[in-house]
């Protein structure tokens, strides 16, 4: 039972900053007279236990945790603890002696009142202690308090003396303790035998609680994506409704512990735990969410002229799960008291050397902004930046991704786009194709004409050809072929589309030579033989 409660009640404190009293300020008002001495506090202390002074509209059971000193005890656990070490202080005393008031100094200044329980032992002093904390009020201190489960085990034998109030108010984990059958209470590892049933059966009903409420949610929410947005994938409608279930089953679990009248050591680390557990599903159901609205914005975009949002999508889904997961650490460490202010210290006086370490950040932060604002390309063109060429796949907050034209992905750091000579293919307003036609000398210079006019004929007939500025010319006597220069520009949005214009402005060229009796020549060598 010792090592027990120590070991648990330490990493507790470890977990949970506890507040610890202040000096009071200059001037401060005195404490209330019902808390303004040792007698003064033990009578308001046993009062709220007795049914003939119970003031209406006031909890009894409050104002007996108000008389101990609860500092060392986890702030997360000191509503539902307070009042059950109330309980448990009261039963000690009435089993150790019947308490005279007029034996208890009432002086609001003086040594602490001690009451002897037991031999003391280690890590037991056995004695109850009244003593004055800062503020001026007489507490039961936060030894006596610490050890109350201690004693309590010590005098549970004890008969209660005569004369002693027992049928004080009650917690609903004390009430809820007497339906449990006699074989289930006491004795038992850590706790006893019903508690352990009964963390068993509220793990189950968090788990039936999770899934029934990710099913129930996830119909309407699909019909409203269709209705309102855009059809989202089942898998990731089912993740983002996956954190609404676990949340649930941690609103079920965070009060349900305080029902079963556990130990302060035990109870401070599982609500501990599913305070864990409600908060960080509160940050990665946000988190979740990012990648279903990203899904939705992205679908949007793609039915767009515009290439600048398929741009900014991916940066602010990106830059959205940075600052989610940023806030959501400060928000959990903030509800778990733990010290932000000395942290954010601690980061203040190692600035300079996170500077340092930062500066390629930066520089890809700016980087990123860079692509933003100047936009030297967009998602989906073709460039060059260096030595990498590919289509642009997606711009991160750190690095931008190129995939290549053999498909592999080279991730180039935005910091070299604020330095690196970037060619765009894909903000070309004309794709140019220049090529030379070979054909045989034997050709007629009239033939030659009419092919190269029947070609300009060609062009200006395509679909897909500048139609203001294009060449094509009788331009050399090749080696083994006229060749005949043809300049054209295809208005195409893309590489495969440019490349289709030019398969079907090819094959016209085929079927105008063969029309005209027009050969294509290939390379070709006359020897002359001559005899001596």
């Amino acid at each position: 039972m010792k090592s027990r409660f120590f070991f648990v009640f330490a990493l507790s404190q470890l977990l949970v900053l506890p507040a610890c009293g202040q000096e009071p300020a200059a001037g401060a008002p005195p404490p209330p007279a019902e808390l303004s001495s040792a007698r003064a506090t033990m009578r308001t202390f046993l009062e709220a236990f007795d049914p003939r002074h119970r003031r209406p509209g006031v909890d009894p059971l409050e104002t007996a945790a108000s008389c101990l000193d609860l500092s060392e005890i986890p702030a997360s656990v000191r509503a539902v603890q307070g009042p059950e070490l109330a309980i448990d202080l009261k039963d000690v005393l009435d089993r150790t002696a019947l308490i005279d008031f007029s034996q208890i100094p009432d002086e609001p200044s003086g040594a602490p009142y001690r009451i002897r329980v037991h031999e003391a032992e280690t890590g037991n002093p056995g004695t109850v202690t009244l003593a004055p904390v800062d503020d001026g009020r007489w507490l039961f201190t936060g030894e006596t308090v610490r050890t109350v489960p201690l004693m309590l085990e010590r005098v549970r034998e004890k008969e209660v003396v005569e004369g002693a109030v027992t049928d004080g108010p009650k917690t609903f984990a004390r009430w809820l303790r007497e339906q449990v059958p006699e074989s289930l209470r006491g004795g038992g590892f850590l706790l006893e035998p019903w508690q352990w049933l009964a963390l068993l059966v509220l793990i189950f009903l968090g788990v039936v609680l999770d899934k029934t409420v990710t099913t129930l949610l996830r119909i309407p929410f699909e019909r409203f994506l269709a209705r309102r947005l855009d059809t989202v994938a089942t898998e990731d409608l089912r993740k983002a409704l996956r954190p609404a279930g676990l949340l649930a089953a941690a609103l079920l679990w965070w009060p349900g512990v305080t029902w079963l009248a556990l130990p302060v050591d035990a109870l401070s680390v599982l609500v501990l735990a599913a305070r864990l557990v409600a908060m960080g599903s509160v940050v990665w159901a946000a988190y979740r969410l990012v990648d279903v609205v990203s899904r939705v914005l992205e679908a949007r975009a793609r039915r767009t002229q515009s290439k600048f949002d398929d741009l900014l999508v991916p940066l602010v889904r990106k830059s959205s799960k940075v600052f989610i997961v940023v806030f959501g650490a400060i928000f959990i460490a903030d509800n778990l008291d733990l010290p932000i202010a000395s942290l954010l210290a601690g980061v203040g006086i190692g600035g300079l050397a996170l500077a340092l370490a930062a500066q390629d950040l930066v520089k890809n932060f700016l980087g990123s902004f860079m692509v933003i604002f100047d936009k030297p390309f967009n998602v989906g063109d073709w460039v060059t930046i260096g030595d990498v060429e590919g289509t642009v796949a997606e711009v991160g907050f750190r690095s931008t991704r190129v995939r290549t034209f053999y498909n592999s992905l080279v991730t180039v750091p935005n910091a070299t786009l604020i330095s690196a000579a970037i060619d765009n293919y894909g903000a070309r307003q004309y794709r140019r194709w220049s090529t030379r036609l070979g054909i045989a000398y034997d050709t007629p210079p009239e033939k030659v004409e009419a092919f190269c006019e029947g070609i300009r004929e060609l062009v200006r007939g395509h679909p897909h050809t500048r139609k203001d500025y294009f060449e094509v010319h009788f331009n050399e006597f090749g080696a083994a072929a006229l060749e005949v220069m043809v300049y054209v520009f295809f208005v195409t949005p893309d590489w495969s589309s440019e490349l289709a214009a030019r398969h079907r402005l090819g094959l016209d060229f085929l079927r105008l030579a063969d029309e005209l009796g027009v050969e294509f020549a290939f390379p070709t060598q006359t020897l002359y033989l001559r005899r001596g």
